[in-house]
């Protein structure tokens, strides 16, 4: 049987902290006798004297006194830890779905963060076009897609993650490259490789459209890494939003990346559920935990797709 309180375990740690029962009490907005009376029972109970009474000083631990009070602070400590409730490890699969140009930069980095926090969630990705991802959020196929929004009016809900500018890329040394920002109109001017992905591709074209110009479109593809590699072998210039981490094409070859004069239109990277309701399954929150904190961690949203210079 235990003769000792948790409450008075806490008077005797308070005590030696302000070094006085008068302090202790006023922190834990006790009377003084209280403190006085639980640190006697203490020393009668374990027969140890555990404070020197100095006048007009206070209390003064002993050395068993010490040792309690280290004994104390433990089981202190494993009484708070009592009190939170228990977490509960989560377990389940997770159908991810990732748009294509996203999935290479960011989704090894989210799913090793999931893995390390939530080692019991076993994710099945699928890899495809805006296009494939929410015909399969509508059937039901993907718990949740990373994707841009582009427009998408359809039977899906969207969060929204980050925002990336567009930027321009061109082969390494081209004579725009001496400008440190560049006009759509210059770009139009070039050889263009434009991404062939149906929405990516919209959107693209639409910022031409919106100052008046339109691209020569030398190459399409619908490869990130194509389009790149085809700008670093010097056949034409481009724009992308998603930028690794180092600027060279799939060969080696470097490429020069700049920013955008004006007010251009951003994508918005968004998280895509299934359905209309708010309320998502734990799994799927927990996804989307780690996928904001990630994002959050590249440079406050904007990702490093904006404003580097070669």
């Amino acid at each position: 049987m235990i003769h000792f309180s948790l409450r008075q375990l806490e008077y005797l740690v308070a005590a030696a902290h302000h070094g006085g029962a008068a302090r202790a009490a006023q922190e834990l907005h006790v009377s003084q006798p209280s403190i006085s009376k639980a640190i006697a029972e203490l020393e009668s109970l374990w027969g140890e004297r555990l404070f020197v009474r100095l006048h007009a000083r206070g209390l003064e631990l002993t050395a068993a006194g010490a040792v309690r009070v280290r004994q104390a602070r433990a089981v202190l400590r494993q009484a708070e830890s009592l009190q939170a409730p228990r977490a509960v490890e989560l377990v389940g699969r997770l159908r991810v779905g990732c748009l294509s140009t996203l999935g290479p930069r960011y989704l090894p980095d989210i799913l090793s963060r999931l893995r390390m926090a939530c080692p019991g969630i076993e994710v099945q990705l699928v890899e495809g076009d805006t296009e494939t991802l929410t015909h399969q959020l509508e059937r039901g196929a993907l718990d949740v897609a990373l994707l841009y929004d582009l427009g998408l009016a359809r039977g899906i809900r969207l969060q929204a993650v980050a925002q990336l500018q567009p930027y321009a890329l061109l082969p390494w040394g081209h004579a725009l490259t001496r400008q440190p920002r560049l006009r759509l109109a210059e770009l139009a001017r070039e050889p263009f490789i434009l991404i062939g992905l149906p929405h990516s591709r919209d959107y693209f074209l639409s910022l031409f459209r919106a100052v008046g110009v339109t691209p020569h479109i030398a190459h399409e593809s619908p490869s990130m890494e194509m389009v790149r590699t085809l700008v670093a072998n010097g056949l034409g210039v481009s724009l992308l939003t998603t930028r690794p981490a180092r600027d060279m094409g799939y060969d080696g070859k470097r490429i020069a990346c700049r920013e955008l004069q004006g007010s251009l239109q951003p994508q918005t990277v968004t998280l895509a559920y299934p359905g209309e309701g708010d309320q998502q399954p734990a799994l799927t929150q927990t996804f989307a935990q780690t996928v904001s904190d990630c994002f959050s961690r590249h440079n406050s949203g904007r990702l490093g797709s904006e404003g580097a210079k070669n």
